[in-house]
């Protein structure tokens, strides 16, 4: 059997609706994982709770309703898009540590890799996640360091592997070449599109692309400190000399809090094969809301 996790959207939803119970489950825990990604980025862990949950819970309550494959992502995408308008849509930045953080702070954290980060690095992030530093000035700023988005693509990955190795941070999604298909992915973390509608497709894309949508959840703390101005916040003072800190306590997963849910038969009717969807995102809802994006963060 394939692995579910590269197998297309669509594709599951088409299984799942011939009757494949286990397609259900693993379609209901891709488009929560995708709503946390996106509401973490957006509003961080505590302030995306609530249109987290409720995008989960009208994605169960409607999903029976959605016949064609084509509509399904713009289907759940408008979901997510009025839970989040409904939550003020996009908050500046701030300081909230979360389990990958350990319960230490992102912005002290970043105020340690300032001091170890090469200063090129770090002034392009600073510039980049400061949504009111002109694009054009940034643009010319990256030129001189490898080019646009390239630049702020390694220097993203490296502050990345810096926090790994050196703070204990369990990231997963540390290349050692930036894919340029990504281009798109800082500027949307530093709230710097250039419309409502290239948010959205960047957005739509993600579920396509789960380990992508990992890279922003998994990130998505840090990035929230630098649109606060983290960089620039650290810049006033001198952080204390690195001490390499003991890494978090395991993320819990699934296995660790609850039974999975059982799927259906193939042979069910389509009433029952919902069940599928709707316990998976059961769980997924009580998984990703209480444990903070734990069952997705995982490695």
């Amino acid at each position: 059997m394939s692995d579910p996790r590269t197998v297309p959207t669509q594709q599951l939803f088409r299984q799942w609706r011939g009757g494949d119970g286990e397609s259900g489950q693993n379609m209901a825990q891709r488009f929560s994982d995708w709503y946390y990604a996106v509401t973490s980025s957006r509003l961080g862990d505590a302030h995306g709770r609530v249109p987290l949950q409720n995008s989960c819970t009208r994605f169960q309550q409607g999903i029976v309703s959605v016949t064609k494959e084509g509509e399904l992502v713009a289907w759940a995408h408008d979901i997510l898009a009025e839970e989040l308008k409904a939550a003020g849509g996009r908050i500046p930045g701030g300081d909230f540590p979360n389990q990958i953080t350990g319960g230490r702070s992102p912005t002290e954290l970043l105020a340690l890799a300032k001091a170890a980060l090469p200063p090129e690095d770090v002034r392009l992030l600073a510039h980049t996640y400061d949504s009111a530093w002109p694009l054009d000035e940034l643009t010319k700023e990256a030129e001189g360091l490898g080019g646009m988005p390239l630049a702020v693509l390694r220097a993203r990955y490296a502050l990345k592997r810096w926090l790994q190795q050196n703070m204990g941070i369990g990231f997963t999604e540390v290349p050692d070449e930036p894919n340029l298909d990504y281009a798109p992915l800082p500027l949307y973390e530093a709230s710097r599109m250039t419309s409502a509608t290239e948010e959205t497709n960047f957005e739509k894309w993600l579920l396509s692309n789960m380990g992508l949508c990992k890279d922003i959840a998994e990130f998505g703390v840090f990035a929230l400190a630098l649109r606060g101005g983290a960089f620039k916040a650290a810049a006033a003072s001198s952080p204390s000399p690195v001490a390499v800190a003991p890494k978090p306590a395991p993320v819990p997963t699934a296995s660790s809090t609850a039974e999975p849910a059982p799927a259906p038969s193939s042979g069910t009717n389509k009433a029952l094969l919902v069940f599928g969807v709707v316990a998976a995102l059961g769980l997924g809802v009580l998984l990703v809301v209480t444990l903070l994006g734990g069952l997705f963060l995982r490695g």
